[in-house]
């Protein structure tokens, strides 16, 4: 290989992090596309809700093509050929770069996706039609894709595997991947002072993100009730959207444990953010981030919408002072292993280079 071209779908911290480590690391040239680039109104809210300045990724040299086919052209046929492998992040929703990915194959070139696996991010009726859609839309939109790309890696974790299964990919070529946000402290900081429990007795738990019905905040209330219910001392605090990375810390500073109890999300990046913190996480299994959780044993994963097994697991959290220190060292680990030098040398392993 002696090139590589990620076509990326925006400036968003959970992936340029590792972008940005994949041009450090790769040995070859690197070209980095967008579809939606930073003028866009949605791409200056992402930034404003995860705490991004405004040209934080310039050093990466952006190219913005966004639904311009004869942009993307012009670029395609200045990278394309044995050796190259291009990566695309859209390919769901953007018919354009779909005849991209054709093109780029049609030349020679190995073809990858980067994305996520479908997921309503929804509940009620527009969840039923967007199941519709992926069962007998969807598939008929991406049929070339998913039986010709070379690799699928997956942002979403194992979660949505069966849709991608039914949209024609093959399960040999479907790698979970997730997402990689940087760290907010050293290494060295992290999961270092063993939890022995608080001697006021109080469980502190954060919850932070945006709370639209799909992320499942109702989870979470109904399980602190059954806990107060039951005699335990419980304080919650919940940001109720997105903070700065630095409000973040010290939040996480404060609790004891994360709450992220998303019903059917992609993934969960606040899971990587609270893990790098240092905080032990509860993840439901609706959430592409309960890959960390099970691959490190940093807290724990509840079946999605289920409070009696979410107030039990706090419980534990509360009451086994040595299940709370094992999830807290584990921390350490996960961190290390979830910042994006690390799965930077893992996606570039999966590219083949490395």
């Amino acid at each position: 290989m002696n090139e590589i071209v990620i076509w990326a779908h925006s400036e968003c911290r959970s992936t340029m992090s590792l972008y940005r480590e994949v041009k450090r690391r790769a040995g070859v040239p690197v070209t980095i596309a967008l579809w939606k680039h930073g003028d866009c109104d949605d791409v200056r809210r992402l930034r404003e809700s995860s705490g991004q300045v405004e040209g934080e990724y310039a050093d990466l040299n952006l190219t913005p093509v966004g639904e311009d086919l004869e942009k993307g052209r012009i670029l395609l046929d200045a990278h394309s050929g044995n050796g190259i492998v291009h990566v695309f992040c859209v390919y769901q929703v953007s018919r354009i770069w779909r005849q991209l990915m054709k093109e780029a194959k049609e030349k020679g070139s190995r073809v990858v996706v980067y994305a996520e696996a479908p997921c309503e991010m929804c509940l009620g009726p527009k969840a039923w039609l967007k199941r519709l859609y992926y069962r007998f839309i969807l598939p008929r939109k991406v049929g070339w894709v998913a039986k010709h790309v070379d690799l699928f890696l997956c942002q979403s974790g194992d979660v949505g595997m069966d849709r991608l299964l039914r949209m024609g990919w093959r399960k040999e070529r479907i790698v979970p991947f997730g997402y990689a946000s940087p760290g907010m402290v050293d290494q060295e900081e992290v999961g270092v002072e063993s939890w022995s429990g608080r001697k006021d007795g109080v469980l502190r738990v954060l919850h932070a993100g945006v709370e639209t019905d799909y992320r499942g905040i109702g989870t979470l209330l109904k399980a602190v009730n059954i806990l107060k219910r039951n005699g335990m001392a419980v304080e919650v605090v919940r940001t109720h959207g997105g903070v700065p990375l630095y409000e973040l810390e010290r939040l996480c500073k404060w609790a004891d444990v994360f709450v992220a109890c998303g019903l059917c999300e992609p993934w969960g990046m606040r899971v990587n953010d609270a893990i790098h913190a240092g905080l032990p996480v509860v993840v439901s299994s609706g959430m592409g981030a309960k890959m960390i959780v099970e691959q490190h044993g940093c807290g724990s994963v509840y079946k999605a919408g289920d409070a009696k097994a979410l107030a039990e697991m706090l419980q534990r959290f509360a009451t086994d002072a040595d299940f709370a220190s094992k999830c807290r060292a584990a921390v350490a680990k996960a961190h290390e292993a979830w910042l994006p030098e690390a799965k930077a040398k893992e996606f570039l392993e999966k590219l083949g280079v490395g």
